[in-house]
């Protein structure tokens, strides 16, 4: 337990101008002329370590050949991340080592998305939710960028209807984001959103793993920590007293910033010399081709 909560090593890009800090799945080639393969047996999951996605990673180990858990650090008050790979080593032992491990920082992406312009968008919206939604849209936007390089349809996260109140996590947030993977030919699912947190644990004690220090609901030190998220969702945590974002407004934020996702995503693929829609039109050639084998 000690180890969990020491802060762990230096985080640093595993090349200079690379936005990855850990890689056990490194990037398959990729170029005009050799796309990477669809891998119709592997799915991708935004990965933290806590009990909901933990849950979700012993369950996809039940149903794929391989699991890519991928977490991601926005570089604002977002500590301890290497609580999530300690995870990867727990699982693997006991779910023959079906997992690989990916630590992304999704700063620059954050910086566009929201950082760059939060007190305008604050003047906007008049809600601190704009910080928690920009930020997930980023590793949304990463994880599609992540799905294409690896040749993965499916992406996955531990989103559960228990924790609904926070703003990435509710049912239209949800809904509108699917719509954003769709278009980039990847399949998104919260696998665990109606398992309630009682039958997760189960599951994750049953298999010997670490359940960190529980305080009422809450599991602390097996999971990277946002100081801003903790402060924002104190009264909930605390006082049961969630905070109210009014729908439309969360979803007029989402469509637009999807717009900037989209050029990011764009520019991200171009600055890796390949034309983002080429790269899609070939992956909806190989995604029919598999449909048509079922």
């Amino acid at each position: 337990m000690l180890n969990s909560l020491l802060p762990g090593p230096p985080l640093k890009p595993i090349a200079p101008g690379s936005d990855v800090m850990n890689d056990d799945a490194p990037v398959p080639p990729l170029r005009p002329d050799h796309f990477p393969e669809v891998k119709p047996n592997e799915i991708a999951l935004m990965f933290s370590g806590g009990v909901d996605s933990t849950a979700t990673a012993v369950m996809l180990a039940e149903q794929y050949d391989k699991v890519h858990l991928v977490t991601y650090r926005n570089g604002y008050g977002h500590w301890h991340h290497h609580r999530s790979h300690m995870r990867l080593d727990e699982l693997n032992k006991r779910l023959d080592n079906k997992f690989t491990y990916t630590l992304i920082s999704t700063k620059g992406y954050f910086d566009k998305v929201i950082v760059d312009t939060v007190m305008a968008d604050y003047r906007r919206y008049k809600s601190g939710f704009i910080w928690f939604m920009g930020c997930k849209l980023a590793m949304h936007m990463r994880s599609i960028a992540f799905c294409l390089e690896h040749g993965l349809t499916i992406t996955t996260d531990g989103s559960n209807s228990d924790t609904a109140e926070m703003v990435e996590q509710s049912l239209l947030s949800l809904s509108l984001i699917r719509f954003f993977y769709e278009d980039h030919t990847v399949e998104f699912g919260t696998p665990v959103y109606e398992v309630r947190r009682a039958a997760s644990r189960e599951l994750i004690k049953d298999l010997g793993i670490r359940m960190g220090v529980q305080v009422l609901d809450r599991h602390l030190c097996i999971q990277p920590t946002c100081v801003a998220g903790e402060l924002y969702y104190l009264p909930y945590l605390l006082m049961n007293k969630p905070v109210n974002h009014d729908e439309i407004a969360v979803s007029k934020f989402i469509e637009e910033k999807e717009v900037i996702c989209r050029k990011v995503l764009g520019a991200y693929f171009e600055g890796r010399g390949v034309d983002l829609d080429t790269l899609l039109a070939n992956r909806r050639e190989q995604i029919a081709a598999l449909k048509g084998t079922d």
